[in-house]
This record gives C-alpha cells, sequence and structure tokens, in this order.
C-alpha cells in the first residue's frame, strides 16, 4: 500500500464514521476505536517530525544556494556534480539559472535536500581554499613530520584538535591523495602511517 491509498482509506473511514457515528455501540467497536485512535495519533506524530525535517533540510539547501559562497563558487559544472552525487541523476539543464531550478525541484522530489547540502557545503570550502606554498606549503611539511614522531596517545590527542579542512590541506601538502568520498577517520588513519613512514625515514639511525 502507498500513502495515497492510505490517505483513500482514511476518508472513506471518516466519512463512514461521520455518517454513522452515533449509531455505533458496543464494546467491540469501542475498543477498536480507541486502539485505532491512538495508532493515528503516534503516526500524526511520526508524520510531524518527518515534515519538520524535510522542511529543515529543504530550507538549509535553498540558504545555502542563496549564500555569497554560491555567488562565488556555483558553477553548472558543480551543479551536474551535486546532482550526480546526492541523488544519481543527471542535469539536463545548460544554463545556471535553469539548473538550478531543475537541482533544486530534484533533489526535493528525492528526498536528497541533506545529501546535496553536504555536498556543496564541502565544494564551497573546497573552492574558498587556496592551495598553501612558501612559507605556509613548508610550516604544514614540518608539521607532519612532526606527527609522524608522537606516540599513538600524543598523536590521538593532537590530531583531534584539527578541522577536517586542516586534514585534507595536510595530507594534500604532503602527497597523500585523497577522493571527496574520503571520511575524517579514514584520513586521521593515512595521516599516521605516512607521517610515521616519513620520520622513520628521516630520523637519523641509532
Amino acid at each position: 500500500m502507498n500513502y495515497q491509498e492510505l490517505a483513500g482509506k482514511l476518508l472513506h473511514l471518516a466519512e463512514r464514521l461521520q455518517k454513522h457515528g452515533t449509531k455505533l455501540e458496543g464494546d467491540l467497536v469501542g475498543k477498536s476505536a480507541v486502539k485505532l485512535a491512538t495508532d493515528v495519533d503516534q503516526f500524526d506524530a511520526t508524520l510531524d517530525g518527518f515534515l519538520a525535517s524535510r522542511k529543515s533540510g529543504e530550507l538549509l539547501l535553498e540558504t545555502l544556494l542563496r549564500s555569497p559562497a554560491a555567488k562565488k563558487h556555483l558553477s553548472l559544472d558543480l551543479l551536474r556534480k551535486a546532482l550526480r552525487e546526492a541523488c544519481s541523476k543527471r542535469l539536463k539543464a545548460e544554463d545556471l539559472v535553469a539548473a538550478k531550478k531543475e537541482f533544486i525541484e530534484t533533489v526535493h522530489e528525492l528526498d536528497r535536500a541533506e545529501a546535496a547540502s553536504k555536498f556543496l557545503k564541502h565544494a564551497f570550502a573546497e573552492a574558498a581554499y587556496v592551495a598553501p606554498g612558501g612559507k605556509e606549503k613548508g610550516e604544514l611539511q614540518q608539521e607532519f613530520f612532526a606527527l609522524g614522531r608522537l606516540s599513538e596517545e600524543e598523536y590521538v590527542t593532537t590530531i583531534a584538535k584539527r578541522t577536517f579542512g586542516e586534514l585534507r590541506r595536510l595530507a594534500g601538502t604532503n602527497g597523500i591523495r585523497f577522493t571527496d568520498k574520503t571520511t575524517k577517520p579514514h584520513l586521521i588513519k593515512v595521516i599516521r602511517r605516512y607521517s610515521r613512514r616519513l620520520a622513520t625515514n628521516l630520523l637519523p639511525a641509532a
């Protein structure tokens, strides 16, 4: 049964109750009515929660698409990637205005606002990041080496203070490859492995 069929059944039942409600009596009907009323209340609360969550996700996405970051970094190519990532769909529009409309409609239809927002927030952060060079690059390389010399406990404590963006910069500057799907926990493990390897190779033999 789909939800449209359920709505039809409930409407039909409501009409019959309205018509015959004054004539109904007996324990069997009464107990069934109490149980039904309880189930309806529970479903109504669940539905309210779902709709509130969905509305929140949709609002977040639309706010994100109107943000200064979107005005600066949003492109047709990025929307194509976002729709493919969040919905596994291909964007058909060929100009940005139409693409934004199609993107929002498709994401809302498939209830993928949260996934789309997550992808775009990450993409905007990546676009705003300027690859480090010169002294900053050297500092990140030194930090990477220093992490490799830490004990396991020291590493866990130190790395926990880094944001995901900082870890991505640290990894990228030191030649560690990762993708948009690489998670923070996985990146922490990879940085640990390669920083220790570097420290071991560079430390003088005893």
